[in-house]
């Protein structure tokens, strides 16, 4: 096996290639098997991939493991919360298999030539009149395929684009994705939350969520798109056009498998998109199999931080979790007597500023989905969800756990803290701060 320079792999290399096709297949496995024994061998799989990965990682990667793995270790020390490790470990087994996955629809997509054709016409336009489609259309891709859009977005710009440019797509594709957690009912932030507020229609929080969605992007147009125009605008959408159908038909197939089977998305993802790969390759104008092999193995050497970091994220959240009920906090909280207008805002500018400092949204999400869904808020159910889901979405648009931005890393081949900008940090809090505003105004309407 070579790179895509021709230069044979390491053994090392050759080894975590080995790991993750493993973790790939038996990852494929356990979502259609759930079996105990397929389970615990994945599992520890995934810490010996880990393992192996850390002492390779980037300083920052390494440093925000580490700070992670401290605070699992405080909390399982201090309220003997350690069996919620392996759960925690359970849970994110699914990651190699997907960011896998993900590096296989890059790969795919490489091949077609409908992404030639759009890359053509992306690369034609005026860089100042890019950012307002990107926006729109990883809102709309987003909605089903979720970090998936970065495979399609990711090959039209190219690898070999200046990496300011490659970043310049991606942060202006992220300000669309941010917002699809508001509405989408196949993102994880809204199974989570419909676990603890099971009685929010589902209806009422997509039509809140949509529309707040739309004026969040209208306010990235307006305010970050330098090409400021519905010309521009226009322009930039149109060279979605030729993609668009086999990601109609991605989507279809995403959306089908989790309607008849109930799996997640991304599981959805893990499980539908290898065999569709498979013949999009095979049925491309000069596509090759072979080729397709090779980048995607070339390319899972690089997904071993990127793990690490969404598996220690998802471990502290686990264990925080189930030391939560002795920490006291609910009790804390309640005694406070905060006003409802200050929980909303609290709750989306504490999900920013953890996002900030490096926590997963998996993890500030359940935390303050457990505190504050166990306490009197004045809020009406339908409210407090949706500032958890604007919380979370807007999170991950500046938090290095984030799944976006790790995915975004490995498929634009640029390091996680470049794709952190202050421009989408500014995007996130003033956006913040607009939606709410609007919950503080509706709520008590809603509660009344």
């Amino acid at each position: 096996m070579t790179t895509n320079d021709g230069i044979p792999l390491s053994t090392f290399s050759k080894v975590v290639v080995l790991v993750v096709c493993t973790l790939w297949g038996l990852g494929l496995i356990r979502v259609v098997c759930p079996d105990d024994g397929i389970s615990y061998v994945v599992t520890g799989l995934l810490v010996c991939f880990v393992i192996i990965s850390l002492p390779t990682a980037a300083w920052n990667a390494q440093l925000l493991c580490t700070f992670l793995g401290l605070g699992t270790f405080a909390l399982g020390y201090s309220y003997n919360s350690w069996v919620s490790v392996l759960e925690g470990l359970s849970r994110a087994a699914i990651f190699p298999a997907f960011l896998a996955t993900i590096v296989l629809l890059r790969a795919t997509a490489e091949q077609r030539q409908e992404i030639k054709l759009a890359r053509q016409l992306f690369t034609s336009l005026d860089k100042t009149r890019r950012s307002g489609g990107l926006v729109v259309g990883g809102f709309l891709l987003g909605s089903i395929l979720q970090v998936g859009v970065f495979a399609i977005i990711a090959p039209i710009v190219g690898r070999n684009t200046p990496d300011d440019d490659r970043r310049n797509v991606f942060t202006a594709t992220m300000r669309g994705m941010a917002v699809v957690p508001f509405w989408s009912p196949f993102v994880l932030s809204m199974a989570v939350a419909s676990q603890y507020l099971p009685g929010v229609p589902l209806w009422q929080v997509m039509s809140l969520g949509m529309g707040m969605a739309v004026i969040c992007m209208l306010f990235a147009i307006a305010c970050f798109d330098q090409g400021r125009g519905m010309r521009g605008l226009w322009n930039s959408l149109m060279t979605l056009v030729p993609i668009t159908p086999p990601i109609a038909i991605a989507a279809v197939l995403v959306v089908l498998t989790t309607l008849a089977t109930g799996y997640s998305t991304l599981q959805a993802l893990v499980i539908a998109m290898p065999v569709p790969c498979l013949l999009a390759v095979l049925t491309a104008k000069g596509g090759s199999v072979r080729t397709v092999a090779k980048m995607t193995g070339q390319r899972l050497t690089r997904i071993g931080s990127e793990t690490a970091i969404l598996t220690f994220s998802t471990i502290l959240g686990a264990v925080f979790e189930a030391s939560l009920p002795a920490t006291g906090l609910l009790e804390a909280i309640s005694s406070l007597n905060l006003a409802p207008t200050f929980i909303i805002f609290f709750l989306i500018m504490t999900m920013n500023l953890l996002g900030l400092l490096g926590i997963h949204a998996i993890v500030s999400g359940t935390v303050l989905f457990v505190l504050l869904t166990g306490i009197p808020t004045g809020l009406a159910d339908l409210v407090l969800m949706q500032a958890l889901l604007v919380g979370w979405g807007l999170c991950m648009v500046a938090s290095i756990g984030s799944l976006s931005i790790v995915t975004g890393a490995t498929m634009f081949e640029l390091p996680m803290t470049r794709l952190i900008t202050w421009q989408n940090i500014v995007y996130v809090f003033s956006s913040g701060a607009l939606c709410a505003v609007i919950l503080a105004i509706i709520n008590p309407f809603l509660v009344s």
